[in-house]
């Protein structure tokens, strides 16, 4: 007998949950869980066009330069755990509509902001709730999807991270010609989420969750050996690929502007446009392949191919226009490695600590990001796609070696297969 069964009930929801179709409640719980990820690629982009005026606007010193740009992820590194937890002690549904508050009410005094203090606080508590949207919108999402269509859907809702990052390019696009642009777009992100927030509070709560706060309810032995090995691998392959991907990523704007496109501030949001395409694409490319060729076969082809890129790229010294089929090419492939990593901790452990572990793993991966933003400026270009590369090639063998295929079975299997103590 399953481990899980100890109320007939509620294993009744999980087996329709399981082998059922995409019905509404899957279609609009997917809406409202993609729209926190929308709203973290809108604000993390947004900042990306941003930061090249508001240092001299603002009077920043080169710290507070770097500061700004890591505010939201040293946020997010807190939030992420801190809410992760409280969604596995109280529940997903009274987190689920929280955590945007926060992402509302500092996206607008982000953009009122006058000086370093005001928006590095501003974006630094945003960050927090952008980072608790994680664990808990991926887990809803996974503990509510049909097991032969959820990779399906997980990607989906991991790709409206970029479009988010085109919608934001777009509203850079319009406002650019104003000098103080940034205030504008920052503001619109916190207005787009309110609709969201009151429409979350109506979502029910994870039946699976609410099965493991019975007293029956066996929690799996968080000590055996493969229980650490995949969260060594969760941890481990999320951070390699974050130092690469942030380190590049939230800099397109400069790094198109060094690269022939100085002060051409609309070339570069229509080449944002494009990047965020190119991110898009990636996703609609993995969509039939997650549930079918499965998540190893995503995560090691988009590490390979990542690792080929860079290093070509550091040789190579692309630039001009011909460096913008290079990034295109990039972020496509990319995604696929993102999007594995991001909810791979949902699938391979139990309920109990699913959103803890969910939360530890993002957080841990804002770590890589900061890193990798941290690195960029640091170093000639070409010389940070080389360090990026082999931070590729290290993640390459890491999913080489430990990581697991999640495709078709439940979640209660994967705990079984992966991280459960015989």
């Amino acid at each position: 007998m399953d481990s899980l069964s100890v109320k007939g009930g509620y294993m009744d929801n999980f087996n329709k949950l399981d082998t059922g179709k995409i019905g509404f409640q899957q279609k609009k719980l997917f809406t409202l869980s993609s729209m926190g990820i929308f709203l973290d690629g809108y604000d993390l982009s947004i900042i990306t066009m941003a930061i090249l005026v508001i240092p001299a606007q603002l009077d920043f010193t080169k710290m507070e330069y770097i500061f700004v740009d890591i505010s939201s992820f040293v946020g997010m590194l807190i939030g992420a755990p801190v809410l992760g937890l409280l969604s596995d002690r109280i529940g997903r549904k009274k987190i689920f509509g929280l955590d945007l508050i926060f992402f509302v009410v500092f996206a607008i005094t982000a953009g009122l902001s006058n000086n370093f203090i005001e928006l590095f606080l501003s974006r630094f508590l945003m960050g927090i709730g952008i980072g608790g949207d994680y664990p808990i919108s991926s887990t809803m999402m996974a503990e509510f999807s049909p097991k032969k269509s959820r990779g399906k859907l997980l990607i989906s809702m991991v790709g409206m991270y970029w479009l988010g990052a085109f919608v934001s390019s777009f509203v850079n696009y319009i406002f650019v010609i104003n000098a103080y642009f940034w205030r504008y777009t920052f503001i619109i992100g916190g207005l787009i989420a309110i609709p969201v927030i009151l429409l979350r509070f109506k979502i029910p709560e994870s039946p699976r969750w609410l099965l493991s706060k019975e007293k029956d309810y066996k929690k799996y032995n968080k000590k055996s050996p493969k229980f650490y090995t995949m969260l060594i691998f969760v941890l481990l392959a999320w951070f390699v690929f974050d130092v690469a991907a942030y380190g590049l990523g939230f800099y397109y704007p400069v790094i198109f502007s060094a690269l022939g496109f100085k002060d051409q501030f609309r070339q570069i949001a229509e080449i944002s446009m494009l990047i965020s395409v190119g991110g898009i694409s990636g996703y609609l490319i993995a969509l039939p392949l997650a549930d079918k060729l499965g998540r190893r076969f995503l995560i090691i082809a988009g590490f390979f191919i990542m690792s080929v890129l860079l290093i070509l790229g550091s040789v190579i010294k692309i630039t001009g226009l011909y460096a913008v089929p290079f990034y295109f090419l990039f972020v496509l492939f990319e995604q696929w490695v993102g999007a594995v990593t991001l909810f791979y901790p949902t699938e391979i452990f139990d309920t109990s600590i699913r959103s803890s572990v969910q939360g530890l793993a993002t957080s841990v991966s804002r770590v890589g990001a900061i890193m990798g933003i941290v690195l960029f400026p640091l170093f000639p270009l070409f010389k940070s796609l080389s360090i990026f590369a082999a931070f590729s090639v290290l993640g390459l063998f890491v999913v080489i070696f430990l990581a697991p295929e999640t495709k078709n079975k439940s979640l209660e299997q994967n705990v079984e297969a992966y991280t459960a103590s015989k």
